[in-house]
């Protein structure tokens, strides 16, 4: 039995077709992921669906008792609630009692001495007894938790929080309401990795349906059972997950080049008949014209607009970034100290934590937008810096009023890419914005569309450091796979803050995850990083082992270690055979190593299982060199 459906739905946004002749079903159990291109329709598809947005032709149904709830982008909340207020907007007589409770709550802890409130909230704790209402609020506060509002936020109004915040209450507010049928639009946005892990279990348990538009690649392929395809004026359903859904886009593209050349080879012909004279001709020549008529209408039908995304190359030196006794500090509070690191030009590197750690402001630091509380930090001589930030409403602050073309052409009115000389205007098509759109002001792009306009012009620009924060974050699924593949073949430094697990796992090779106030390094992706940290559960942050552990590692790398007076201890038997079986590992370790890393950079078809796995292999190996290496090293300084 369908909770929703679509029949023969259409919906029109100015001149271009969003989506026409839809019909979509979404069961009570339905587990739906919706894909396709920024300005595509995903969003506009989910207001449909939620009975928020009215369509052009066709029908939607839904009972009237069905509830459904929306995660917009943009979620309209009430600035003079508080967050727990405002968390309680469900229906249902529990709710209703604790958003009671919750503003008296409020009138009192303001400082309003009265009776009558005092009274009334008595009156409201009876009634809260007999309906489980206390379970519901702890739960509510769980997820609150759960999404990073602590208890102390909890009590703020909307209005005092920042937008990251609202968004997470939003979610929250969508997720303890329980409807039937739960519509959520990018909810992993502003969530840190452990809050997206969360999500992830809690909408596995979910008993409604539910139907996700996300760039998270994992939540997609975890939690999705169709997929739904927003292109061109169309939504087609794919049955499987995301991993499924990919094997079938490859066979079916393969399957539309192979009729595409078979169609060219048939127009060849043809047009070779129609040049010759008339006397060569067929008697049928009517009908053959109107073939040929039908044969050049048909690559306009079936082609599809694919990004392209490269940038000029620009030399880099030997050095890209140095930092030494790094430290960042918020106000009074220090997020991070004592961080030294050498940048190289090849530095594939990702940056994680938790929100508020200090991975933007770090970043901001690196870029010059602010000045370090201590320590050193120096950019290589030839070093051009882009800087991808979470806020690309920079673009309307600053460009909203101007055309799409002007903000690009500001950078560049020609550029060379790939060695071709390209327009502002062909550059833009390449970004899948059509001339058409090219004339569009700012402003009237999508969040995703302008996003994928900010990193059109940083790229344009030429730079050989990038710096990327959040940049996951409104793209596409297909533009981030593009932006992955460029970023395989981009010559210069690459530093990621990301939460997006399948975007680290395909882009870095370092981490650096904050830990009390500082950076530890783990050679590896994220996917490893998460091993190790399920593997080590006795040593986990915080714990007295942990503190045991970085004790003797302080210890052991302390410069002033004293030198035993009988002099330095001798290796071992044992020890000198390890060395020379050290010694003649590491090479072959190291070959394993380029091999695998030619492997990846090899063009392979979406085999994404085997590249997963491959990356896998690559950083447990690049994790064993190290330890080899700490151990050669060790040895080596042992007498002989």
């Amino acid at each position: 039995m369908s909770a929703i459906s679509l029949v023969g739905a259409a919906k029109d946004f100015g001149l271009r077709s969003l989506f026409a002749d839809l019909d979509l079903h979404v069961g009570e159990r339905d587990r739906l992921g919706l894909i396709g291109p920024n300005g595509g329709g995903k969003s506009t598809l989910l207001r449909v669906l939620a009975g928020l947005e009215p369509l052009d032709r066709g029908e939607r149904r839904c009972h009237a008792r069905t509830r459904v709830v929306l995660l917009d982008q943009e979620p309209r909340l009430d600035p003079s609630l508080t967050v727990l207020e405002q968390v309680f907007a469900g229906d249902g007589e529990a709710m209703a009692l604790l958003r009671e409770y919750a503003g008296v709550s409020h009138q009192l802890a303001s400082g309003a001495e009265d009776d009558q409130l005092l009274a009334r909230l008595s009156a409201l704790q009876h009634r809260m007894d007999g309906c489980q209402a206390w379970d519901l609020e702890r739960r509510c506060r769980e997820v609150l938790e759960r999404l990073g509002i602590n208890a102390a936020q909890q009590e703020r109004t909307i209005g005092e929080l920042s937008g990251g915040n609202r968004r997470r209450v939003a979610l929250a507010a969508a997720l303890v309401a329980e409807p039937e049928v739960l519509l959520l639009d990018e909810p992993t946005n502003h969530l840190d990795a452990e809050g997206v892990e969360w999500l992830q279990s809690y909408l596995d348990r979910f008993a409604g349906a539910l139907v996700l538009v996300t760039h998270d690649r994992y939540l997609l392929d975890r939690v999705t059972r169709r997929i739904v395809a927003v292109e061109r004026g169309e939504a087609r359903p794919y049955e499987g997950n995301y991993g499924t859904y990919l094997g079938l886009k490859a066979a079916e593209e393969e399957a539309e080049a192979s009729t595409a050349a078979k169609l060219k080879g048939t127009l060849r012909r043809e047009l070779a008949w129609l040049r010759q004279g008339p006397k060569a001709r067929s008697t049928k020549q009517k009908a053959r014209l109107q073939r040929i008529d039908a044969l050049l209408e048909a690559p306009a039908r079936q082609g599809r607009t694919s990004l392209a995304m490269a940038a000029t190359a620009r030399r880099i030196g030997k050095r890209a970034i140095t930092a030494e006794g790094l430290a960042v500090a918020v106000g009074e509070r220090t997020l991070l100290s004592d961080f030294s690191y050498d940048f190289s030009p090849e530095d594939r590197v990702g940056i994680i934590g938790p929100n508020g750690a200090g991975k933007s402001s770090l970043l901001e630091v690196i870029a010059g937008r602010r000045p370090p509380s201590e320590g050193l930090l120096e950019l290589g001589a030839t070093v051009k810096l882009a800087y991808f930030d979470q806020h690309s409403d920079v673009l309307l602050a600053k460009d909203g009023k101007r055309k799409v073309i002007e903000v690009v052409q500001e950078a560049a009115s020609r550029v060379q890419v790939d060695g071709v000389e390209l327009t502002a205007s062909q550059l833009l098509e390449r970004f899948l914005f059509p001339p058409a759109q090219q004339h569009q002001p700012v402003a009237k792009l999508s969040g995703g569309e302008r996003r994928r306009l900010h990193l059109c012009r940083l790229l344009i620009e030429a730079p050989n450091v990038l710096l990327l924060d959040e940049p996951t974050n409104d793209l596409d699924v297909h533009t981030l796979s593009v932006l992955e593949e460029f970023l395989d073949d981009f010559r210069g430094c690459v530093v990621v803050v990301s939460h997006d697990r399948w975007f680290l796992d395909r882009t870095v090779d370092r981490l650096f995850h904050f830990e009390d106030g500082r950076l530890e390094r783990f050679e590896g992706n994220y996917s490893s990083w998460l091993e190790r940290k399920a593997e080590s559960p006795a040593t986990a942050p915080g714990s007295a082992a942990a503190a045991a552990v970085a004790q003797v590692a302080a210890k052991r790398s302390a410069p002033s270690a004293k030198v035993p007076a009988d002099g330095p201890r001798r290796r071992s038997f044992k020890e000198v055979r390890e060395l020379e079986r050290l010694e003649t590992e590491l090479p072959q370790l190291e070959q394993q190593r380029r091999e695998l890393e030619q492997h990846l950079a090899a063009p392979s078809g979406p085999d994404y299982a085997r590249l997963e796995e491959l990356t896998h292999e690559l950083a447990g190996l690049v994790e064993r060199i190290h330890a080899a290496e700490e151990r050669w090293l060790a040895l080596s300084e042992l007498a002989t």
